[in-house]
């Protein structure tokens, strides 16, 4: 279990698949992430391979508006759902259990937009030149000054046309943040 650290449901454990196959986020992460973001009051926000949902729970906890969260594994959409019960955030949140690709896909031909986007998908998911087409694809998506957050395992440089980028290095992992 890992617990919610800022906003209204501060302290709240949320449960962890044990299947093993979901890296939630450690409170220090979760706290350096949202101290560059510093403020998800109203946003629209997509939690993609969303895990356990500890981030976009973690962000209507601090005041985000709706937060549709993505992840093709049953039993962490299961989990997702138990958490938002728990927090009592199911009237502010969907739950699509399908893959990246296919719910892009849709909420692209939707015309979805999103103030935020945070993308954690699983290591061996990356090759080369992963990060660029997950973010090329996410772009499609985010709102004009929009931000997205991806943590992935190796350094790469963007590629891509967005107005700024950073790469923040903790421990074995990179988190890049963008903006639109």
């Amino acid at each position: 279990m890992i617990k919610i650290s800022n906003g209204t449901k501060k302290g709240f454990k949320l449960k962890v698949p044990s299947s093993g196959h979901v890296r939630p986020k450690t409170s220090k992460v979760r706290k350096m992430i949202f101290d560059i973001i510093q403020d998800v009051n109203n946003y629209h926000i997509l939690d993609l391979f969303a895990g356990c949902g500890s981030l976009g729970i973690e962000s209507l906890s601090m005041g985000a508006k709706f937060v549709t969260f993505v992840d093709k594994c049953n039993i962490s959409t299961k989990c997702i759902k138990d958490n938002l019960i728990k927090c009592s955030f199911e009237n502010k949140s969907e739950v699509i259990n399908k893959s990246f690709s296919d719910t892009t896909r849709q909420l692209i031909k939707r015309n979805c937009k999103y103030d935020l986007i945070f993308i954690d998908p699983p290591y061996d998911y990356f090759d080369e030149k992963s990060l660029n087409g997950i973010i090329r694809t996410s772009l499609k998506l985010l709102e004009n000054q929009g931000i997205i957050v991806c943590e992935h395992p190796m350094e790469e440089k963007i590629k891509l046309d967005v107005s700024s980028y950073r790469v923040k290095k903790y421990k074995d992992k990179y988190i890049t943040f963008c903006e639109k």
